[in-house]
């Protein structure tokens, strides 16, 4: 019997003024950025877990908006990654819509390795150590299509 398992996961694209919100920490690397994000918990719908997990990773409250992109990541097909090794991971990208901040930006239940939390400019995605490497590439298109994505996502329904 193997130890492998399926993760399903979000994670959120919030952007505002021209920054995006990002999570930040020592993983794999010190000083690297993600998108925040994490488990889907059972019974949790997927736009509420995107909806949680932002909220716990900076403090902001978003809204799910439509579902952007759809990614796997099975970690025994590329060698190298940092990733659990026996963790197939299913990953969807929401955009989201900011609601609110609070006066200081910051997790309420930080992941382990996370350090903090920044809006940070978009023209500065390119400079930074971002994990997945393949969404920080997809984000700038993600990004100037804002304002025609599509939601195929139909959430819970019968």
């Amino acid at each position: 019997m193997s130890d492998r398992y399926i993760r399903i996961s979000t994670t959120g694209l919030v952007v505002r003024d021209g920054r995006i919100l990002l999570g930040r920490g020592d993983w794999p690397e010190p000083g690297t950025y993600w998108l925040p994000g994490g488990g889907q918990h059972p019974g949790e719908t997927l736009a509420a877990c995107i909806e949680r997990e932002v909220l716990e990773e900076t403090g902001v409250r978003v809204a799910a908006g439509p579902v952007i992109k759809l990614r796997e990541h099975i970690p025994w097909n590329h060698p190298g990654s940092p990733s659990t090794p026996h963790v197939h991971r299913v990953e969807a990208l929401f955009w989201c819509r900011f609601v609110e901040e609070p006066d200081t930006l910051g997790a309420t239940v930080p992941d382990d390795v996370q350090t903090g939390a920044a809006w940070v400019p978009v023209d500065e995605l390119n400079g930074l150590r971002f994990m997945p490497p393949s969404v920080q590439a997809s984000l700038p298109g993600l990004i100037a299509q804002a304002g025609a994505l599509n939601d195929f996502y139909a959430g819970d329904v019968a």
